[in-house]
């Protein structure tokens, strides 16, 4: 009778396994540490956080919902004359009682559009534009290229702009982002009314 040979199966014992775990495991805390500090740096070097990140598209929609809004509402262009520019308008909006004001403003030097409400505080619609423009148009859609003598024709009013976020210097600049609106037209009334200061006082 033979006698029965010992199991030579290759495997490792428990003390074996609970070494490989504890090696792993400082392994893996050392990578999400690198990893943590990494992540920090970064955010310290761009100079935000993850509250205030900029976010281009957000913004964007933001900006074009905004001015639709207004520029649907509008009666007109306001101003003595109005004097609409490539950077700056200012609409005239109805209320209940008679009428209101809301401009837009780009400034270039701080990179931000404004909506500022008459008798209310500025809102910046965003903050870190490279550009931004207003378009006008005629009613069969044809592009102004001058901003004198031309208030009486406009009917429609688009507003086009790109933005970029993070720093040249750290190498963390966003992609371009391109917004635009849809050429929007003035419903409100059927004709601007050039010369005129006093709003309330608009024939229907």
């Amino acid at each position: 009778m033979k006698p029965i040979a010992p199991d030579s199966r290759p495997g490792f014992t428990l003390v074996e396994l609970l070494i490989g775990m504890s090696l792993s495991l400082m392994i893996m805390t050392a990578v999400l540490s690198s990893y943590v500090f990494l992540g920090r740096s970064f955010t310290r070097a761009l100079g935000i956080t993850s509250a205030n990140q900029p976010n281009l598209e957000n913004q964007g929609r933001q900006t074009v919902a905004w001015f639709t809004q207004d520029v649907r509402m509008a009666m007109g262009l306001a101003g003595n004359p109005p004097t609409p520019t490539a950077s700056s308008l200012t609409l005239v909006l109805p209320t209940s009682t008679g009428t209101t004001t809301v401009q837009y403003s780009y400034d270039s030097v701080a990179r931000t559009l404004t909506r500022t409400p008459a008798g209310g505080s500025p809102r910046i619609l965003h903050s870190h534009l490279l550009s931004c423009s207003f378009g006008y148009y005629d009613s069969a859609g044809n592009a102004y290229t001058s901003y004198t003598n031309y208030l009486s024709g406009i009917r429609q009013i688009a507003l086009t702009f790109s933005a970029q976020a993070g720093s040249s210097t750290n190498q963390t600049l966003s992609q371009v982002y391109q917004g635009q609106s849809p050429r929007l037209v003035l419903r409100n009334r059927p004709f601007l009314y050039p010369h005129l200061s006093t709003y309330d006082t608009l024939p229907l």
